[in-house]
C-alpha cells in the first residue's frame, strides 16, 4: 500500500505476512500429497491438527506447555460452526483455488526473479515489480514493522528473514537490508499461538502500539 499511496500510508506493521515466496514449503507439499488438509475442516482431526499448526508444530515432543492451544470444546464449537457455514467440499475448492492462482501448486520456487531473457524486458520487470510474485523485498524505502515468530508453520521464518534481507549481529538482534524495516523475532511462537498458549496479538500489542504512535516526523521518500 506505501508503494502505492506513500502519501496516506507512512508507517505499517506486518505480522508475518503472507508472502507466497515464503510459504512453508512442508505445509504445501503437505496440503499436495494429502496428509495435511489445513483449512478444509473435512473431520474434528483436520481443526485440531490446523490450530497445532497455528502455534508450534504437530510433534508431541516439542516445548509446548499444552499439545491443543485450545479447549476440545472450543474445537467442536468451530468444527460445528464451519460444517454448518458452507456446503461439503467447499473448503477444499476454495484452498485448491488459492493455491493454483498463487502459483504455490508448481514445483519450481514461487515468485519472480527479474532477467534479461524475456522477449518483453518491460514486461516482465513489471511483473516482478509486483509485491505478491517477488522473491525479495521490492519496496525498500517503506518505513515499516515486520514481527515474525521463529517457529511459524505456515510462513516460514527463514524464508522472511531472506525475504527482508535479515542477518543477526553478535548481539542477537535482527537487523534488515530494507532501512527503514524493524525486523523483530518472536521466539517460541507460531504463526498465532505462542508455545505457553497466549495469541501473538496479545504479545506484539505494547510494540506495535509504540511504532504506530510515534509520531516523529519521517524523512520524505527518494
Amino acid at each position: 500500500l506505501h508503494k502505492h499511496r506513500p502519501d496516506i500510508i507512512q508507517r505499517s506493521v506486518l505480522v508475518s505476512p503472507a508472502i507466497p515466496s515464503c510459504v512453508d514449503r512442508g505445509l504445501i507439499n503437505g496440503i499436495q500429497n494429502g496428509t495435511n488438509r489445513f483449512i478444509c475442516f473435512e473431520s474434528r482431526e483436520d481443526v485440531k491438527l490446523l490450530m497445532r499448526d497455528l502455534s508450534t508444530g504437530r510433534n508431541a515432543n516439542n516445548d509446548r506447555k499444552k499439545k491443543d492451544p485450545i479447549p476440545k470444546f472450543f474445537l467442536e464449537s468451530i468444527y460445528r460452526m464451519l460444517k454448518s457455514a458452507a456446503p461439503e467440499g467447499h473448503y477444499h475448492a476454495m484452498l485448491s483455488s488459492l493455491l493454483k492462482n498463487t502459483g504455490l501448486t508448481l514445483s519450481s520456487t514461487v515468485g519472480c526473479v527479474p532477467t534479461n531473457d524475456t522477449e518483453d524486458g518491460d514486461a516482465n520487470e513489471e511483473e516482478c515489480a509486483n509485491p505478491f510474485l517477488a522473491l525479495t523485498d521490492v519496496d525498500q524505502e517503506s518505513h515499516r514493522l515486520v514481527i515474525w515468530p521463529n517457529k511459524d508453520q505456515i510462513i516460514d521464518y527463514e524464508l522472511g528473514k531472506r525475504f527482508f534481507g535479515v542477518s543477526i549481529t553478535e548481539e542477537g538482534n535482527a537487523t534488515s537490508s530494507s532501512l527503514n524495516t524493524e525486523f523483530e523475532m518472536i521466539p517460541d511462537c507460531g504463526h498465532v499461538f505462542h508455545a505457553d498458549g497466549p495469541s501473538i496479538f496479545d504479545l506484539i500489542r505494547s510494540k506495535v502500539k509504540e511504532y504506530l504512535l510515534d509520531f516523529a516526523p519521517l524523512p520524505p521518500s527518494s
